[in-house]
């Protein structure tokens, strides 16, 4: 039985939904549920058509610094070239195997659309390439599985459109537009038995609505999105039992904890860890949903849950924060109301409390924010006293300042902040110990470790040393994480997967001890490593410099 096997598409039980995609056994966590070789829409970010492969995905490091960086960690990145279509010059391949898949399939049909042309949005991109494809397509399985996308909503029902038209009419009007503009770029194609004009648009709903994100587990870089039949009938819960793999170009849904036959898969189309009034609010702008999952249902009727806990009652926020959230209610007297939901609005320090959450999710929530916008959200939060380190946003704050200290070099500052995201924010946020973030984070920490163990840090390495935190040891310990849980996430034929077993297999034939004996090692020196993370101030590292060492 072939993985696919493993799953079927159904009537989804969840109400007011449509499709849903179930269990045909019962698989345990880590467990591989689905896969597909390569979604069946594929589409790079405007900002990455050059650096990133048009058909596997694997990204080129065209930066000297960081193809040189990449090198050293036996990165891929490093070692890839991407190489323009002759044509278009506008899409790139890694190489010729990856071209000439990717013309066969899909990009002969734009080639021509994107020249001389200014860059056309993603989901134009990929609508002009499915018109193409289905007016080539004969009758048969390909042009079934490319009519298929129709079936999702919201374009197979008028009032799922409707709907869409009420809460935001001039995004509407902008999604009719970019469908009329993906027809006409595709050259007004005519179907047999169907309206081309009414397949575009409803081809562009569809894919906006329903898409994937996918991003780059190996630097953590989202290079674009997809869509697959198969994959996006998996439908949102806030309590999902399963998550999306991206392994370049394969997408894999791997079992979060135990999935009985006939139950539903579900995933994450937002970030849960956020408190109810933020997923619902992210999920009606993205997805034009509102969440009816068992969590969502409980709103905020349990209010020491720890998406929604603050660490004081809300009139026991400091008067230093009163002027500062008086002038934030003034100024979003639009946005607020969407982040009170479910709370007293009529509360002037609910109000209070509320604004300082909501400018400090408008910061976290930023792909590229600013590192003075991110230290200063952070210190609001924390200084407060109102929020705890695993109470959002402010794990999505430490996870940006932690990338701010990575791309600025400063490797000890980053080491800190990380061992402290480590062993106390993301094992509260996601408790699985093969999530995948936490997987790709401790690969990265490895990295760092090893770095930190190397001769440029040789005074910093011994300071370290006095405190009981031998390094060279303690890169063993991420590593030997990360490759025990590679198998339940990414697995081995992944490029993440691939690179850790390469690392692992040439950092234990050069050691000359077991793998037993460096465990025993491990075991001695990781609770001192708990401690050390657990007592970083992360609101002084903000004002410190690597210079600092043990400060």
């Amino acid at each position: 039985m072939s993985v696919k096997d493993h799953v079927e598409v159904k009537q989804s039980e969840i109400d007011g939904a449509g499709r849903g995609l179930f269990a045909r056994q019962d698989f345990s966590p880590g467990a591989l549920v689905a896969s597909v070789d390569r979604p069946l829409v594929a589409e790079l970010e405007i900002n990455h058509m050059l650096d990133t492969c048009g058909w596997c995905f694997q990204r080129a490091a065209v930066d000297p610094l960081e193809r040189e960086q990449a090198a050293s960690m036996g990165l891929p990145s490093a070692f890839i070239e991407v190489k323009s279509c002759t044509g278009c010059r506008r899409v790139g391949y890694c190489s010729k195997t990856c071209q000439s898949k990717g013309w066969k399939r899909e990009h002969k049909h734009e080639c021509k659309v994107l020249v001389d042309r200014p860059d056309l949005p993603v989901h134009v991109r990929a609508v002009v390439k499915l018109l193409g494809r289905l007016k080539a397509a004969s009758a048969g399985s390909e042009k079934q599985q490319l009519l298929e996308i129709l079936q999702f909503r919201p374009a197979v029902r008028e009032e799922d459109l409707d709907c869409i038209r009420k809460q935001n009419k001039q995004k509407f009007d902008e999604h009719n537009t970019l469908a009329q503009a993906a027809w006409n770029y595709a050259g007004k194609p005519v179907f047999d038995g169907a309206n081309s004009q009414t397949v575009s648009t409803g081809l562009l709903f569809n894919l906006i609505h329903n898409t994937v994100e996918l991003s780059s587990a190996l630097d953590n870089v989202r290079v674009g999105s997809g869509f697959d039949p198969l994959i996006c009938s998996a439908n949102h819960s806030c309590e999902p039992n399963a998550v999306l793999i991206f392994n370049q170009p394969s997408v894999a849904l791997r079992a979060l904890r135990p999935i009985k036959k006939g139950e539903e898969i579900l995933l994450a189309y937002t970030d849960v860890t956020c408190p109810f009034a933020i997923r619902q609010a992210n999920l009606t702008e993205e997805f034009s949903f509102t969440c009816q999952c068992p969590k969502c249902k409980r709103g905020l009727d349990i209010p020491e849950i720890p998406e929604e806990a603050f660490a004081k009652r809300p009139e026991d926020l400091p008067a230093a924060y009163h002027t500062f959230a008086d002038r934030l209610i003034q100024e979003s007297q639009t946005a607020l109301p969407k982040f009170l939901l479910g709370r007293d609005g009529a509360n002037v320090h609910v109000k209070r409390l509320v604004a300082l959450e909501m400018a400090a999710f408008a910061v976290s929530q930023t792909d590229e924010p600013m590192d003075h916008e991110v230290r200063d959200a952070l210190q609001r939060c924390i200084n407060s006293g109102m929020w705890s380190w695993t109470r959002q946003p402010v794990p999505q704050l430490c996870h940006h300042l932690f990338r701010i200290y990575l791309t600025g070099g400063e490797i000890y500052k980053a080491f800190r902040l990380g061992c402290k995201i480590f062993f106390e924010i993301d094992p509260a946020l996601h408790p699985q110990t093969f999530y995948p973030d936490r997987l790709v984070f401790a690969w990265v920490l490895s990295t760092l470790t090893n770095v930190l163990a190397g001769p440029v840090y040789e005074e910093l390495y011994k300071e370290l040393a006095q405190s009981g935190l031998e390094l060279r040891v303690i890169y063993f310990g991420f590593l030997f994480y990360v490759y025990d849980n590679i198998p339940k996430m990414h697995g081995w034929e992944s490029p993440l997967g691939k690179v850790v077993d390469n690392t692992y297999k040439q950092i234990m034939a050069g050691v000359g001890l077991s793998r037993t004996e460096i465990e025993g090692k491990v075991e001695r020196f990781w609770p001192n490593l708990e401690i050390y993370a657990r007592s970083v101030d992360v609101i002084k590292l903000c004002e410190s410099s690597d210079d600092d060492h043990l400060s």
